[in-house]
C-alpha cells in the first residue's frame, strides 16, 4: 500500500493480486485530514475504484488508482 498527502488529502493506493490469473486489482482510499477533527473525513471509504479492469502490473494498478484517487479529490488537485 502507498500513502500520499496532498494538501489536506491522504491517498491510500492499493493493489491487489488475483490468484486464478495473476493480474491486479487497483483500490483506493481518500481521506480529508482536519486539524480541528478528532478523525480524518472519509471522502471515499477504501474500495477497488476501476471495475472489470484487470491490470498486467502492480505499478499499473497502482496508477490507476492514483488517478482514481484525483478524480475524486477534483480539479484542484491536477
Amino acid at each position: 500500500m502507498r500513502v500520499e498527502t496532498f494538501g489536506p488529502y491522504q491517498l491510500e493506493l492499493s493493489a491487489m493480486q488475483f490468484i486464478h490469473n495473476g493480474g491486479w486489482a487497483a483500490f483506493a482510499c481518500v481521506r480529508m485530514l482536519d486539524d480541528g477533527a478528532e478523525a480524518p473525513v472519509h471522502v471515499l471509504p477504501f474500495q477497488q475504484v476501476v471495475d472489470h479492469t484487470v491490470f498486467a502490473t502492480e505499478a499499473a494498478a497502482i496508477a490507476a488508482a492514483r488517478g482514481a484517487a484525483f478524480a475524486v479529490i477534483g480539479p484542484q488537485s491536477a
